[in-house]
């Protein structure tokens, strides 16, 4: 499902990293492990299309896979409210999405009208989880996802990697050793 060859990626002078190489078959969760300001969050952005490496080569199957990105940064608008960035953030993609039952998976039903700019970071989490996810994408790039959850996050974040082993890939970029265990596999930058 996704073949990595010889990625690289500078910023200016420095390298981030350099020559990475690795496949994901269909249904794997990889943790891509490293020290901080390893790359693990570039290698993500290039992996949604957001950068572009320095040298390197991306093959996926199929070539035109959706991807869901679930970062700490990632965008949600704080003067919308939940369902507001559920509705626009679906018409992103091709297909019909029941926007109330995605309001119900990730517990946001009680938080549907409340402006994103207003909820925790760990109900802005779940809403950055939602949108991730909206349409099903085959392939799920999270940037350490636990760091705003509480528990009931964390066994919904944990849930969905589950589920997502039937239906596509994902990659999870982490430093925490009980997240990376619960990954098939590690990628180590």
């Amino acid at each position: 499902m996704l073949q990595v060859h010889n990625l690289s990626k500078r910023y200016g002078a420095r390298a981030v990293f350099r020559d990475v190489s690795f496949e994901v078959p269909r249904g794997a969760v990889v943790a891509i492990v490293g020290s901080n300001g390893a790359g693990k969050s570039t290698l993500l952005r290039i992996l949604a299309g957001l950068l572009r490496p320095a040298s390197g080569e991306i093959i996926w199957q199929p070539e035109e896979v959706q991807r869901g990105l679930f970062a700490p940064d990632a965008p949600v608008y704080r003067e919308l409210t939940v369902l507001e960035n559920l509705e626009f953030f679906a018409k992103a993609t091709s297909e019909t999405i029941d926007l109330e039952a995605q309001l119900t998976r990730f517990n946001l039903t009680s938080r549907r009208g409340d402006f994103a700019g207003d909820l925790s970071s760990g109900w802005r989490a779940r809403l950055q989880l939602a949108v991730a996810t909206l349409g099903a994408p085959g392939v799920l790039l999270l940037d350490e996802p636990s760091a705003h959850l509480d528990g009931d996050g964390l066994d919904l974040l944990h849930g969905v990697l589950d589920a997502h082993r039937e239906t596509g890939i994902g990659l999870v970029a982490t430093n925490d050793p009980r997240e990376a265990a619960r990954c098939d596999f590690q990628i180590t930058l």
